[in-house]
């Protein structure tokens, strides 16, 4: 009872109600079952303050995820039971693409869909990058690694869009970039955010961009930029894509090509990091308040 008195005045949680003839505590069948998660999950490494306030479908993914965790050659987890970037690019390098899998799924579960994006899934995906530039990688790696993430990725979008979700913002990328995985963890991350992300693909000219955002009334085109397209071919499009759209519709330009554009078109703009992204997000709302 003591450790339930401490939580209740570090935490705020639990809230019990109190019996009027006798002060006692009373606890619902809700709070029973979230505490004995809460309890489960301290069992496991986790510190109180990370998991008393987690929502329960959240929690009870994370011990669901929990058992299933099969030891895997290579490093050992850090002390909070989450595999970090070495570890998963070791498992890749030994193709256990299985024990990547369970790690991944782990990771999203104990960190929760935002964070995943942003604390596991940037951070591996440009690690993996760099390990293939040097050589210490193949292709095959970085594609067996793509595929997971994507996997991964996909069902955290199902479990996040909101048919209420607003903004509507069209995620694409011009002709001459084949990669979507950038785009789809801005998905994830607009989505858990609040608004609604329309995933049109990869290698799409500028006309059919600005066609799908008419017919999805989307009020936002977000791009993939990288340095495989030509300055050059990007800068034409940009601005083919621009004319095309309304003039109320902002392109949100975001990868590593963007840097060498130089001078923008018109009503384009660089988010190059989530907390661009979140700016960016605030003003499209603003905007659609006038």
């Amino acid at each position: 009872m003591g450790t339930l008195r401490a939580w209740e005045r570090r935490y705020g949680f639990p809230k019990p109600a109190r019996r009027t003839d006798s002060n006692r505590r009373l606890y619902s069948a809700l709070q029973i079952e979230q505490l004995q998660n809460v309890a489960r999950a301290i069992e496991h490494g986790y510190r109180p303050g990370d998991v008393v306030h987690m929502p329960r479908s959240q929690l009870r993914a994370l011990l669901a995820a929990a058992p299933r965790r099969a030891p895997s050659p290579g490093p050992a987890p850090n002390a909070r039971g989450i595999a970090d970037v070495p570890t998963l690019i070791q498992l890749l390098a030994q193709d256990d693409v299985k024990g990547i899998e369970a790690e991944l799924r782990f990771t999203a579960a104990a960190l929760g869909a935002k964070r995943f994006v942003t604390e596991c899934a940037q951070p591996l995906a440009e690690a993996v990058g760099q390990a293939w530039a040097s050589g210490k990688l193949t292709i095959r790696h970085e594609h067996l690694l793509t595929e997971c993430l994507s996997t991964q990725l996909r069902a955290l979008l199902s479990l996040q869009q909101d048919a209420e979700g607003s903004p509507t913002v069209l995620l694409s990328s011009l002709p001459g970039e084949p990669h979507t995985l950038g785009l789809q963890m801005i998905a994830v991350y607009l989505a858990v955010s609040g608004a609604k992300p329309r995933l049109l693909g990869a290698n799409t000219p500028a006309s059919e961009i600005a066609a799908a955002a008419r017919a999805l009334d989307a009020r936002v085109v977000g791009l993939a930029v990288t340095p495989a397209l030509s300055v050059l071919d990007t800068l034409r499009e940009l601005r083919s894509l621009a004319q095309a759209l309304p003039k109320s519709t902002p392109v949100w330009l975001g990868g590593s090509g963007v840097g060498a554009l130089g001078r923008l078109p018109s009503r384009t703009e660089p988010v190059l990091s989530w907390a661009a992204l979140d700016r960016a997000l605030s003003r499209a709302r603003a905007r659609a308040r006038q």
